[in-house]
């Protein structure tokens, strides 16, 4: 039976309970402007003071503001690199995943592409306490972020179980952002805060130091992150800021901001995702475009860094992860998806073409699969997924919180994981595979299905009315008597009457001949102009 089925989307709870704020919100400011005319706020003397009820209610809703710091169409604070990974112990792929406030360390098949049912291990962060973000390294080592706290692990392998340590929790009355681990330096980890707060924890000693990191901004969805793949820097990513700092001095090597002029969607174009590489570009997702940016930098040559290439995502909501795997030599598949369920796509990137010196950026579209309410169409065509007592419809709808690509045996697999816990698979193949690939996703999604049970809830009278005087007022149907007599019969077309009608107004004679004829005689025109008659009369005024 899957897990949560009674439970709600907390992604889209806050998203609501802001949306719900913003609309009383703006009923009380409308009628705040019509009470200003009957009552002010007066000071009768030095003790008393007359306040109309209109601003203590304003100020009342002011302070029941679910989160002051967000204001957006979807929910940043899961924004990073997403809940969901593929990671190696002992030779052994494992998909270590997170929903609500739980940690799971699942077995992964890639030939099969299949799941184990139950974790081999778990780690639960507190009732209330959901994980935004969840990464891990190389060093078996696991961080976990929430709204308020981070949690570090180690994963314990012993020869007959593993299992999760718990080793440092940090935590911040600022919501945390971001958090992600050193690619160069295995045992950095960056932590960074709304306020723009970096801090870098040397995970051999336990120990973290604090750095302002620039600039100064608005706490209003100030979503940031650092990352780093380099020895000497680390890069903080902001939503309209990419800012290069050295990593001795934790001072500012280039700072570009310039995102907004490359194209031409000045009030937009935000950043919303980012992915560093092995070599010096990095992939930088926005509300409307994928670039390739070059952050090579020199105050000598006069280099900075800049987009080199450029896809038009076309999504429907901003991308919130992005990962990619080897596409072949020099090659990535970049595959980006957002939290809305149907928004994925995956773009091939070549370096060489990368390298040839141009300024000319190219626009090409992504490729973007077929998404899991198309398969849930598709099998209810067949007669499946046809339960009406547990509609699994919602359930498919949940927002996304990780995603992740992975090549395997010349095909590639995005797994994407929702809220509620639910991986599903996408398999992209080359066009020549086809004749070999079976497509049983129907009857896959079906078998999902049949497990997907929702709590019966039992029907309570609430109250009794009282209906004698409506009873009262009822009339007693006779006996005998017969519902369906008193329906009037539809008139038949009387035809003297039409007959009437042609001789006495002046109607085309071939209407008539239409009405007359019988069927097989009547000629099928293709159009009415076949029909029309011209008179002679231009001819005879020549």
């Amino acid at each position: 039976m899957l897990n949560h089925s009674n439970k709600t989307d907390p992604i889209i709870e806050l998203i609501k309970a802001k949306n719900e704020w913003q609309r009383q919100w703006r009923y009380l400011k409308y009628s705040a402007t019509f009470n200003n005319m009957l009552s002010k706020y007066e000071v009768l003397n030095d003790d008393v003071v007359h306040c109309p009820k209109h601003l203590i209610d304003m100020a009342k809703h002011w302070d029941s503001d679910p989160d002051p710091h967000f204001d957006s169409s979807y929910n940043w604070y899961y924004a990073g690199h997403g809940n969901l990974q593929l990671i190696s112990i002992q030779w052994n792929d494992y998909l270590l995943h997170s929903e609500l406030s739980k940690l799971s360390l699942s077995d992964y098949n890639k030939n099969d592409r299949a799941i184990s049912n139950s974790p081999v291990a778990t780690f639960d962060c507190g009732e209330g306490i959901n994980i935004l973000e969840t990464i891990w390294s190389s060093q078996n080592l696991v961080a976990l972020r929430t709204k308020n706290k981070v949690f570090i692990l180690r994963i314990v392998a012993d020869t007959d179980e593993i299992k999760f340590e718990e080793i440092k929790t940090a935590q911040s009355e600022m919501p945390y952002t971001g958090i992600s681990f050193d690619g160069y330096h295995k045992n950095i980890l960056y932590v960074t805060t709304l306020d723009n707060k970096l801090t870098i924890v040397n995970l051999d000693r336990m120990k973290g130091r604090s750095v302002k990191l620039e600039p100064n901004i608005s706490l209003e969805n100030n979503w940031n992150t650092v990352l780093s793949s380099e020895r000497g820097f680390y890069i903080h990513i902001s939503t309209k800021y990419i800012t290069v700092y050295d990593k001795r001095a934790n001072g500012i090597v280039h700072q570009w901001g310039d995102l907004r002029d490359v194209t031409d969607e000045l009030l937009c174009n935000d950043i919303t995702c980012a992915l560093p590489t092995e070599t010096p570009y990095f992939y930088i997702g926005t509300d409307h475009h994928l670039f390739v940016m070059d952050m090579r930098y020199s105050n000598t040559q006069n280099q900075k860094a800049k987009p080199i290439n450029r896809w038009t995502h076309g999504m429907q909501c901003p991308p919130t992860y992005i990962s990619k795997c080897m596409f072949g030599y020099n090659k990535d598949l970049v595959c980006l998806s957002s939290q809305w369920c149907e928004d994925m796509c995956v773009v091939p990137n070549d370096y060489d073409g990368l390298a040839k010196e141009s300024d000319i950026i190219n626009v090409t579209i992504p490729f973007r699969p077929p998404s899991i309410i198309s398969t849930l169409k598709e099998a209810r065509q067949k007669l499946l997924c046809h339960d009406l007592y547990n509609p699994i419809d919602m359930r498919l709808h949940t927002a996304i919180t990780g995603s992740l690509i992975t090549e395997f045996d010349e095909k590639f697999d995005v797994l994407m994981q929702n809220s509620l816990g639910d991986i599903t698979c996408h398999t992209i193949f080359p066009n020549h595979f086809e004749i070999f690939m079976e497509d049983d996703s129907c009857q896959r999604l079906d078998e999902w299905s049949k497990s997907y049970k929702l709590d019966k809830k039992d029907f309570v009278v609430t109250s009794i009315v009282d209906i004698a005087d409506i009873w009262k007022s009822l009339k007693k149907v006779p006996e005998g008597y017969k519902i369906l007599d008193n329906r009037r019969e539809k008139s038949k077309c009387n035809e003297d009457e039409i007959f009437e009608i042609f001789e006495n107004e002046d109607l085309d004679e071939g209407l008539l001949e239409l009405w007359t004829n019988k069927l097989e005689e009547t000629v099928d025109h293709s159009s009415f102009a076949l029909n029309l008659h011209f008179s002679d009369s231009d001819e005879d005024g020549k």
